[in-house]
């Protein structure tokens, strides 16, 4: 792993899997340890014994090592990280396409207030990806408005 992959922001995350369109172990790794294990890195091939051992949902811990949540590979995952990023926030996901070009899925974090504001939104062709994109989106525009409050203070 390069130097820039090792310190992966949310925004290269997202850029990331915008491009692929595929869930991805080694940035369900990423993921993990950004909002779940802070304290934690995902694990490199040279950490283990030996080349076989390596899995990309690795997170290297004091103790030995520790498994990535499948976020971008699994639904219930995506909705913990939705709750994860905006606990009183809703989540919807919606499955169809208008033309055969479109991605299958719909997702998007919503506010609970009247206006129902959307504070996350992404298209893919796999459910929990959508999910966990807009879930990320979502907390960009959280720090980004967290940024603005803070220099306009």
């Amino acid at each position: 792993m390069d130097e820039e992959e090792d310190c992966m922001t949310i925004e290269d995350i997202i850029e990331t899997l915008e491009k692929t369109d595929m869930p991805d172990s080694r940035i369900d790794a990423f993921i993990t340890c950004a909002f779940l294990l802070k304290q934690l890195r995902p694990a490199e091939p040279n950490d283990f014994d030996g080349p076989n051992d390596y899995l990309p949902s690795s997170i290297k811990s004091e103790h030995g090592f520790l498994m990535a949540r499948p976020f971008t590979h699994d639904v219930n995952h995506a909705i913990d990280l939705c709750r994860e990023v905006q606990p009183d926030a809703v989540w919807h996901l919606a499955r169809g396409r208008q033309t055969p070009d479109d991605s299958l899925y719909g997702a998007q974090l919503r506010e609970i207030k009247e206006s129902e504001s959307v504070l996350g939104e992404a298209e893919s062709n796999h459910a929990a990806l959508a999910l966990t994109l807009a879930a990320l989106r979502a907390h960009v525009r959280q720090e980004d408005e967290k940024r603005a409050g803070d220099e306009g203070a």
